[in-house]
């Protein structure tokens, strides 16, 4: 919704204190007032003074309400956006803290336990997991020395075999840690069986979780880690690691079972550890929460160097095509909230999604209207009050003058209509002349036309049998005298002979196209198509199949059938397999019945697209078969002399799909639909 601005008023006020100076320029021009008769000129400029005012104090006052009226629709809008992103930013914030209170409730349940053991540890943090979503694991890190290695994973492996301490080698294995002054292996995991491959893996080797222990060690709280990506069945979705120390209380030498010597050589005992799925919390926290058309998206900009994007949560209400164009919304708004979290600045983004958080603009209209209806009334009523015996007398001056005009130019438009009846007797004369010459020429061309088609059909094919007969009886004479190489040939030969006399026909018919009267009969596609299929006498193994919405229509029944022999016949012959699939479809375009015959072979390339259509073009090598080229052609040929159109949708290797318009009368469909399979 846009707003007038200032400068949009001003100009509309100067506009209206220069509509009675063009009125005066006007009146000057029309009757004559030549501009030294100041007394008249101020007398008419004075008469029209309460017009003017009357217009421009209404437009000045339609105006300011307007923009009245729009910025308080704005500004409703404006709060019921922000009190909603509120909503969502308190319940995710909760969401966050209670997640971060698992490892606070963690961290004090080791510093209140000397000994924790495995299952112990298991027990404590069951319920946690079963109650957030979004835990991807949590874990014990205590901080093991050098010289402490061999003695703590003697007593990790009695409650858990298998363990060492490994880290990850260069190429993603994990292999047996080599020897460093501190680790930090993970003792204890859960879930257990999603995370087990991470038992004594020693974090200190990985940079973002070395200096979140750096940094939780240094302020002795809580930190969150920058964001990482996490590498589970859910890959590349984005989550942060939690880390709280847990310091040994002082004077504590008490000896452990699974760490014996720790309290007496280090000041810090470990880590309470937790990662965390930034996808899963978000949802969990808005589930309590109806959809409102607000999309949440989580950055870190704890960096100076930029903002990271953490997740984007999509409003429940967006439509497909909303999530796939992402269109900005008409009306800008954005609520934004920094939240601190573990050492870490989050920044949260709510913005609307098109379509929701509109103001009405019908309020600000309907005043913008009412003004300006009642504006325009006022205006013609001080009008009519103040003009209207000088309007009559200009009204009768006027009409005056221009009856004079009208006279003169209707003298003017009688000689001028008998000059064009002259001319155009002439014209026609002329036409009827030309008329005449040209069908006298086109009945000569299409008499030339005929003689050529009876040359080719009768003095071209004759020789052309004379040759399929001697090629014929030489074939039989020399058989089994010849080589390899010479039945070859003869063979082209047969086959050459064979393709011209097939191009005589096909050009012969391809010319008779349009020339001809058509046979208007009413034709039952349905039929029409079941005959053709019967002809054609499919190979084994292929499947035409007939649609529903088959019409029946007047129209010529030759002509059409000739279109579907065709494209059907072009299916079967370049399928490319043994087997295949043809179906054949129709639906009503406006004045036009769209067919549409599709398969599923080897398909066109779309540079050839527009190459099968001519004529005499083939995608084939022409040494043998009976493909002339000329099939193509003249369905298009066909299709356009019926005022249709005919296009190719395909792709190597993803059938082809050809679609013709026929000029409709009327739509009958049948009951059902057929299918003619011919079995492998």
């Amino acid at each position: 919704m846009r707003f007038f601005p200032a400068h949009a008023l001003k100009s509309a006020l100067l506009i209206m204190l220069r509509i009675p100076v063009m009125g005066l320029e006007w009146y000057q021009r029309k009757y004559g007032v030549k501009p030294h008769a100041p007394s008249r000129i101020g007398a008419l400029w004075w008469g029209y003074f309460p017009v003017f005012l009357v217009a421009m104090l209404g437009l000045a006052n339609t105006l300011y309400f307007f923009r009245q009226v729009s910025s308080s629709e704005r500004q409703q809008v404006t709060s019921a956006f922000n009190g909603a992103s509120q909503d969502r930013v308190l319940v995710v914030s909760r969401e966050i803290e209670s997640a971060l209170a698992t490892i606070l409730d963690i961290a004090t349940y080791f510093e209140a336990s000397p000994q924790v053991r495995r299952r112990e540890f298991r027990k404590f943090v069951e319920p946690a997991i079963k109650r957030q979503k979004g835990i991807v694991a949590l874990e014990w890190i205590p901080v093991v020395k050098q010289q402490e290695r061999e003695e703590f994973e003697n007593n990790a492996r009695r409650s858990f075999p298998p363990f060492s301490i490994k880290e990850s080698a260069e190429s993603g294995e994990l292999v047996e840690a080599s020897s460093h002054s501190e680790y930090l292996p993970v003792l204890y995991v859960q879930p257990y069986q999603q995370n087990r491959d991470l038992l004594g893996l020693d974090l200190a080797s990985d940079r973002v979780i070395s200096a979140l222990f750096a940094r939780s060690r240094e302020t002795r709280q809580l930190q969150v880690s920058e964001p990482v990506i996490l590498l589970d069945e859910q890959a590349k979705e984005r989550g942060f690691t939690v880390s709280v120390p847990v310091f040994h209380p002082e004077n504590d030498a008490a000896d452990g079972e699974e760490e014996p010597t720790q309290a007496r050589l280090s000041p810090i005992r470990g880590f309470a550890v937790g990662v965390y799925r930034i996808a899963d919390i978000v949802e969990r926290a808005l589930e309590s929460l109806s959809p409102a058309g607000i999309d949440i998206r989580f950055f870190d900009v704890t960096d100076k160097s930029g903002r990271v994007e953490l997740y984007e949560h999509g409003s429940r209400q967006r439509t497909d095509a909303d999530l796939t164009g992402r269109r900005k919304p008409a009306v800008r708004l954005s609520y934004v909230h920094d939240l601190s979290i573990g050492g870490r600045q989050w920044q949260i983004v709510c913005t609307p999604i098109p379509g929701s958080y509109q103001p009405d603009s019908w309020g600000g209209w309907v005043v913008m209207v009412g003004g300006l209806a009642f504006t325009v009334l006022l205006t013609i009523y001080v009008y009519t009050l103040v003009g209207r015996a000088r309007k009559i007398r200009q009204l009768v001056e006027l009409r005056t003058a221009e009856l004079i005009d009208v006279n003169a130019a209707l003298n003017n438009e009688i000689l001028e209509r008998r000059a064009a009846e002259k001319e155009l007797k002439e014209l026609n004369d002329d036409l009827e002349y030309r008329v005449v010459v040209r069908s006298s020429e086109a009945e000569r061309r299409a008499r030339d036309l005929e003689q050529f088609a009876y040359v080719a059909s009768h003095d071209l094919k004759a020789p052309l049998r004379a040759i399929s007969n001697l090629t014929d009886w030489i074939s039989e004479d020399l058989e089994g005298k010849l080589n390899a190489e010479s039945a070859e040939q003869l063979a082209l030969l047969q086959d050459r002979v064979q393709r011209m006399n097939a191009l005589i026909e096909g050009l012969l018919e391809y010319s008779r196209v349009g020339r001809t009267a058509g046979s208007d009969s009413l034709v039952d596609t349905h039929e029409l198509l079941k005959e053709i299929v019967d002809s054609l006498s499919p190979p084994k193994g292929f499947t035409i199949k007939l649609g529903k919405e088959l019409p029946v229509f007047h129209t010529d029944r030759l002509l059409l059938g000739q279109v579907f022999s065709n494209l059907i016949s072009n299916s079967l012959k370049h399928h490319g397999g043994k087997k295949g699939r043809i179906r054949i479809e129709c639906r009503k375009i406006g004045q036009f019945y769209e067919f549409s015959v599709s398969d599923d072979g080897v398909g066109i390339a779309p540079e050839y697209h527009n190459k099968v259509f001519m004529i005499f073009q083939t995608l084939q090598a022409k040494d043998y078969g009976s493909n002339t080229g000329i099939g193509l052609a003249l369905v298009k040929k066909i299709v356009e002399e019926q005022g249709g159109w005919i296009t190719l949708e395909s792709q190597p290797g993803k059938g082809t799909l050809f679609r013709f318009a026929w000029p409709a009368e009327f739509n009958n469909k049948p009951d059902d639909e057929d299918t003619f399979t011919f079995p492998s």
